[in-house]
């Protein structure tokens, strides 16, 4: 069954500044398909549930209209759109148009040309509950626990007497939506103590608006015609959410986030980001992730400008923008979002990240390399990585590495940790520690020219202690997840592996002298930084001690990062809980 439905350019103040003479309304319309869809609006991953904020009662669902022939689109309700922006604060308007955003976004992960696989949640519930009216708040967020995405509203510090409604930003809830794909792909991410894991969460959840608008053909338009066909600057596609960032920071306009930074972890450098806090350190990835962006799009509209029909027109390089900005955010949003699912388990850093965008490239192109090298060169110039060789993958297994049975691991949980168990050095596990076989990942993803592979993702994890120096009342040693991913070919061939395994000994087969040099110098960076973080937990009264042996009680005060004491040792879990939109210090 097709549908089609209306989607917010943007946020309403800021679609009111957008400019192209083609558009009446501050709309566009997607069309996409489904076994159902049901009034609410509902359908298989989505529920919207949409409440009265004056009484707490369920308000009435938007009901779908049922299309009248094979070749006609389905739709909700009958709206009439006008150029007065009154009529997109209806309640009807807003349940369709964020269920419509929240959908395409699903939709266009789950694309062979960007994962090759339909998409699952972090929590057990099929459906993914969206409450466009959460309350009266300035905030917005994902919510595990409760298996939702939250909007919530607020008065208008510029415009007395209206509301400012985090639904109707496409931005806000492209990132939410991100929130919620990214756990559903990397749940370890939102468990982790070390602030660049979360980091990494709210980068990409920014990466995800930037690539929702790219898809907006209004949003399109009117940027490369002002820009004259480049995305460097910044621009509706780089400032992420411009209305609610206008309205909270009051002293400044921008919005609350720009992809097209200069920070990094450099301490002699004006822009250096010092602190812990993961949504500071995610503007360092998500710029150094958007300059890549720029890049690619800088080279392919030099190819196309050469090329037919454009190298006739007055200007080639703007007449070939629009076509080489969507080539250019496919081939982005492929190999930021398929790296997550390389990542291995448990505890990650931004060098783990770009060791996996390198891997999946590498599988992707293995002649062309300018990709990794755009990547390499961005991470060292941010101070991210101090050398190249922090970025070694481990690619090209010899000959004589095991080859699995990919059928085997399928459809066995006996296999797949029998396999493990044999391989324990090619997997870094180490001797005697127990591990946990993740579900193995197949996949079907499509490359440029139609080219279509199947992949299949391999994973273990297992616990490490570490010494935990945050506070006599808590624990001396914590337990820190990490682990290995294996992607392997149809054929059971080693495409590649990447671990975040830190204790590595010299004695092991596993890795060379330089990794290990490597590895060492990592872990204590990254150790530190979780010292630092965790303990910044401890003084803000944000962690709290459950079902512990210490006899530690919970006097801290309301907290909500949830930690337990295991064998003796702290284990810090749901720490993703301060992700919320406003989560950032206001500056």
């Amino acid at each position: 069954m097709k549908i089609k439905l209306p989607i917010m350019v943007q946020d309403p103040a800021t679609a009111r500044s957008i400019k192209d003479i083609k558009v009446q309304i501050p709309v566009e319309f997607f069309e996409s398909d489904g076994d159902y869809f049901l009034n609410g609006p509902v359908t298989d991953k989505i529920a919207i549930l949409d409440f009265i904020s004056d009484t707490g009662n369920l308000r009435e669902g938007a009901i779908f209209k049922f299309p009248k022939t094979d070749k006609s689109f389905g739709s909700y309700e009958n709206l009439q759109f006008r150029r007065d922006i009154k009529d997109f604060y209806a309640p009807k308007f807003m349940q369709i148009s964020v269920f419509a955003t929240v959908l395409k976004i699903l939709r266009s992960f789950e694309k062979e040309e960007t994962l090759g696989h339909s998409l699952k949640w972090a929590f057990e519930s099929p459906q993914i509950l969206v409450v466009p009216d959460a309350g009266e708040l300035a905030n917005a967020y994902y919510q595990r626990d409760s298996n939702s995405l939250q909007f919530f509203s607020f008065e208008s510090k510029k415009i007395p007497g209206t509301k400012v409604y985090t639904c109707l930003s496409r931005d806000i809830v492209s990132h939410e939506t991100g929130h919620a794909i990214i756990d559903g792909i990397a749940p370890d991410l939102l468990d982790s103590c070390t602030p660049q894991s979360l980091a990494i969460h709210e980068a990409l959840a920014d990466i995800t608006a930037v690539l929702s608008a790219f898809e907006s053909r209004v949003l399109r338009t009117s940027v490369l015609v002002e820009t004259g066909g480049s995305i460097k600057e910044a621009s509706h596609f780089t400032i992420i959410a411009e209305q609610f960032g206008d309205e909270i920071k009051a002293e400044r306009e921008g919005g609350l986030r720009s992809v097209t930074n200069t920070k990094n972890f450099n301490p002699e450098s004006e822009d250096y980001v010092s602190g812990v806090d993961p949504h500071d350190l995610s503007e360092v990835l998500s710029g150094a992730l958007y300059s890549v962006m720029v890049q690619i799009h800088e080279d392919l509209r030099n190819q196309l400008s050469k090329e037919e029909p454009y190298v006739s027109d007055e200007n080639p390089k703007f007449s070939s923008s629009g076509k080489a900005l969507i080539i250019a955010a496919r081939r982005f949003k492929r190999m930021v979002f398929r790296a997550l699912e390389y990542l291995p388990p448990g505890n990650i850093s931004f060098a783990d990240y770009a060791r996996a965008l390198l891997a999946v490239d590498y599988v992707s192109y293995p002649v062309d390399e300018k990709m990794r090298k755009w990547v390499t060169d961005e991470f060292l110039a941010r101070s991210i990585i101090k050398e190249k060789a922090q970025l070694k993958v481990k690619m090209n297994f010899k000959q004589d590495s095991p080859r699995a049975n990919i059928s085997d691991l399928l459809s066995s949980v006996w296999a797949a940790y029998d396999f493990a168990n044999k391989h324990r050095q090619l997997l870094c596990i180490p001797s005697k520690t127990s591990f946990e076989v993740l579900p193995m990942l197949a996949v079907k993803k499509k490359y440029d020219k139609d080219k279509i592979v199947n992949e299949y993702i391999f994973k273990v994890a297992w616990e490490e202690p570490e010494r935990n120096p945050i506070g006599s009342d808590y624990p001396k040693e914590r337990l820190i997840k990490v682990g290995t991913t294996l992607v392997f070919d149809e054929s059971g061939n080693i495409l590649c592996r990447l671990t975040n395994m830190f204790r590595r000994r010299k004695n092991s087969k596993s890795f060379d002298e330089e990794e290990i040099r490597i590895g060492k110098a990592e872990y204590k960076r990254q150790r530190k930084e979780r010292n630092r973080f965790l303990r910044q937990l401890v003084k803000q009264n944000l962690l709290t001690i459950r079902g512990n042996t210490y006899g530690l009680e919970d006097s801290r005060g309301t907290s909500n990062i949830p930690g337990e004491v295991i064998r003796g040792y702290l284990r810090v879990r749901s720490t993703g809980r301060m992700l919320h939109m406003l989560g950032r210090r206001q500056k």
